[in-house]
């Protein structure tokens, strides 16, 4: 059963890559892999592992499902970098923005441990 992952695996890759004219460099570099590695994906040599895997199916937008050949239906990913969900809504952020909602959530995250910390000692 491995085996016919890593042939869905390695064919779904070179279809992917071949589809947006894209070269087995052009995809190690944006794994920082060699491009050895992205041939012996594709000849099923090799697997990717899970954190690779992922970053596969964010360069093309697929579920990893659809990379492992466990659906046949391309579901288009979005990838979301630099956004915030208000009411359902998407809003773009500037990378000013974006730092800002970082640190005060890694902030707020601070104060609520600290808080639970010192609820549970009373």
């Amino acid at each position: 059963m491995i085996k016919v992952v890593l042939i869905m695996v390695g064919s779904i890759l070179r279809e992917l890559r071949k589809s947006k004219n894209m070269t087995q460099e052009a995809l190690a570099s944006h794994l920082s892999a060699a491009k050895s590695t992205i041939s012996q994906y594709e000849n099923n040599i090799n697997e990717p592992d899970n954190a690779t895997l992922i970053k596969i199916a964010n360069i093309f937008q697929v579920s990893t499902d659809y990379l492992l050949g466990r659906d046949v239906n391309k579901i288009p990913v979005e990838v979301y970098e630099n956004c915030a969900f208000f009411e359902s809504k998407k809003e773009k952020l500037n990378d000013d923005e974006a730092e800002f909602l970082k640190e005060s959530l890694n902030l707020y995250r601070k104060m609520k441990e600290k808080y639970n910390r010192n609820s549970s000692k009373n």
